[in-house]
């Protein structure tokens, strides 16, 4: 039946083959179910905190600590900045970092308090307020290594991520105690905050007290001079001075401030080195790979170009105004060659490429840069003093008087100029110490969740659903690729290529009664045999025969002998190995045909067999029985060949077919040893199946089947 062509399977055949297979579908589903239903049990919950904080401005040339400790870059219009910048991969690597980690931890077990201010007032400006002092008083806790084992759990889930597309910082990390995991991720967050609050508060602090030692230093040294005038005053009296003096005592005046404000940024340069050469020490180093790496040459040159071009920007201060334009493109240059060294990568590559923490690379290249801030400005100091000198030279030909005049007022006068930028400045950091804010601002801050992060219950039992749908319908299709069992009839009709005379259930194999749908189905088939070519003369004969069960043929003869008897007939069962019918075809002579009382007569085969018998001796035999129904019932499969004198002698023959035992192959090499033999195959009985049914399936208009034969 390879080559037999089935049409297609319509959606009334799938949903009969899953009704046929529901049992499977549904184990395969429980057992899917079942599996996701213990991994929610077995499985400890894990609960997700989030916090989100946003950077608050992206970073200039220099870094907040180094911009607030120079104060005299301030005095030239550079303001100070937070610390660390507003660079985000800074800033996640400050709150991954160890301080950040100790001091979230020490937060936890030491002010617990401020965390549940926190959840509940939010962050208020009171709590940020109090964020640094909070934070520095902290004692030193353990390092991360040696943490409780569920906080070392916790900390392996940690991750401190941009939100793509933004500047804002995600911090997050899982827990089994989706309380530990809000106030671990709160604790982070604040301990940042504060750090970086307190950095930036205590760098303006150092700045502001910078600036009020020299203003107490001015003050003390503005004293001094104008008491000094007054005694000239009285000692010498009046002095004239011409306006050619003057000039040259103001030119002296802002060459001597020039020289004292890059003195001051020479001397805070270098304070600063020594400050971030102790952080530099203090931060972690994490080297990722080995490399071999170089200092970048470009570094000297460009320190050695901004100190020539600060030098060539002081001495334009002898011939031009401040606002001139030749004193602005130095100034412009100055401030170029500022921005390549602040840009300029400290080391280059030489072998492979290393990995360096962020914050230390941000400290190292501050650091470059205050070196070539300070030999800039100390180059510019020996320029102005050269300058001063000569215009001091050129004042040596006055009068003593007039000489000792114009030293006290250019005195008095610079004096108070730097007394006046000193005391704004004053002002400025004082503003500055109380309003200083963080690089980043807190915009969410963790809760504890509900719902674990995993597993999540809806999403586990759906997935174990789906799962269970698709590998019991995989389930199903390979189930029924690999099943040779008929199933139902009009697969029967199809494979084997004959008619479906009717259908019995259960009942009838089980205790050869009928019922109504049996009784109907029997009638068809009774029909069926008696229209099958039968003569008049002698009784109706059919052979039933079983591919693999003689049971289901003995059942289905012995129901279609009680629906015979029923009718007032009489019926003859042959089957099995004992004395019967061929008995009967060796007798000599011709049975008198006399009707005899309606009943069922059970008899055997033969013990010698019908091999040997020709079919005059069955046809002979047959009127033995004096029966108007012989049903023989041949030995299952190849047996068959035991009465093929009686499939020679023309008795129909009906193929009984248990539908949900019988494989369509065994059924298949029946057909054709019936076939082969010219046996009058009239048609297929189909038991097993649920319930009896009259209806006949022609032969060849089945559904298709899922394999072939």
């Amino acid at each position: 039946m390879a080559d037999d062509w089935y049409p297609p399977m319509t959606t009334r055949d799938h949903l009969r083959l899953l009704w046929r297979r529901k049992w499977l579908l549904l184990a395969v589903l429980v057992l899917c179910l079942g599996i996701a239903v213990a991994y929610l049990l077995l499985t400890t919950p894990v609960y997700e905190a989030r916090a989100e904080l946003v950077v608050t401005s992206e970073p200039g040339p220099r870094s907040a600590i180094l911009s607030a400790a120079a104060p005299v870059l301030s005095m030239l219009g550079e303001p100070a900045s937070a610390l660390g910048g507003g660079d985000l991969a800074t800033q996640i690597q400050i709150i991954a970092s160890r301080p950040s980690l100790e001091g979230g931890y020490g937060l936890m077990h030491e002010r617990p308090e401020v965390l549940d201010r926190l959840l509940r007032l939010g962050m208020t400006e009171e709590l940020l307020d109090e964020l640094p002092r909070i934070v520095e008083r902290i004692p030193a806790q353990a390092h991360p290594s040696v943490w409780p084992e569920r906080y070392q759990a916790m900390l392996d889930t940690l991750m401190v991520a941009r939100i793509e597309e933004s500047d804002m910082i995600e911090v997050r990390c899982e827990s089994a105690d989706p309380e530990l995991a809000r106030d671990f991720v709160n604790a982070l967050v604040l301990a940042y905050l504060g750090r970086s609050l307190a950095d930036a508060q205590a760098t303006t602090r150092r700045t502001r007290r910078y600036v009020e030692d020299q203003l107490t230093e001015v003050e003390g040294r503005l004293a001094e001079a104008e008491e000094s005038l007054r005694q000239f005053g009285r000692r010498v009296g009046t002095v004239a001075l011409d306006e050619s003096a003057r000039q040259q005592i103001g030119l002296l005046v802002r060459l001597t401030e020039q020289a004292a404000i890059a003195r001051s940024t020479a001397n805070a340069r270098h304070a600063m080195q020594e400050e971030l050469q102790q952080q530099l020490e203090a931060a972690d180093e994490r080297v990722l790979s080995v490399t071999v790496m170089r200092r970048n040459p470009q570094i000297a040159e460009l320190q050695k170009a901004l100190a020539a071009a600060e030098a060539e920007r002081v001495s334009l201060l002898e011939e031009y105004a401040p606002d001139s334009m030749p004193l602005r493109r130095a100034t412009a240059s100055v401030d170029e060659l500022r921005r390549q060294l602040a840009e300029t990568a400290l080391e280059v590559l030489e072998s492979r490429q290393v990995s360096i923490n962020p914050v230390t690379q941000e400290i190292m290249q501050e650091i470059i840069l205050a070196q070539g801030e300070e030999m800039a400005a100390r180059q510019s100091v020996g320029v102005l003093q050269d300058a001063a000198r000569r215009v001091e030279a050129e004042l040596s030909g006055l009068p003593d008087e007039q000489v000792l005049l114009l030293r006290l007022q250019r005195e008095i006068e610079l004096l108070e100029r730097i007394y006046l930028a000193l005391k704004e400045k004053q002002q400025e950091y004082e503003i500055t110490e109380r309003a200083r804010a963080p690089a980043s601002r807190l915009v969410e801050h963790a809760i504890a969740a509900d719902e674990p992060a995993r597993p999540r219950r809806l999403l586990s039992l759906a997935a174990g659903i789906a799962a269970g749908l698709l590998l019991g319908l995989l389930a199903v299709g390979a189930a029924e690729h690999l099943d040779e069992r008929l199933h139902d009839p009009e697969r029967a009709a199809t494979v084997l290529g004959m008619p479906v005379m009717g259908v019995l259930g259960e009942a009838v194999r089980r205790s050869g009664e009928a019922d109504e749908g049996s009784a109907a189905a029997l009638g068809a088939v009774m029909g069926q045999i008696r229209a099958s070519g039968a003569r008049s003369d002698a009784p109706s004969v059919a052979v039933l025969a079983a591919p693999e069960r003689e049971a289901d043929a003995v059942a289905v003869a012995t129901a279609l002998a009680a629906i015979s008897e029923r009718q007032g007939e009489r019926a003859v069962i042959a089957s099995g190995s004992g004395p019967g019918l061929a008995e009967l075809a060796t007798e000599q002579g011709e049975p008198a045909r006399t009707r005899r009382e309606p009943g069922v007569v059970q008899m055997g085969l033969g013990e010698t067999g019908l091999e040997r018998l020709d079919a005059a001796a069955v046809e002979r035999a047959l009127r033995g029985c004096e029966a108007d129904l012989v049903l023989i019932v041949p030995p299952p499969g190849v047996g068959a060949l035991s009465v093929l004198s009686v499939l020679e002698a023309g008795c129909p023959v009906a193929l009984v077919v248990d539908l949900r035992r019988t494989p369509a192959d065994a059924a298949r090499r029946l057909v054709r040893l019936l076939a082969d033999h010219g046996a009058d195959v009239i048609g297929a009985i189909a038991v097993g199946a649920r319930r009896s049914a009259a209806e006949y399936y022609p032969a060849g208009t089945g559904s298709r089947e899922w394999r072939s034969g």
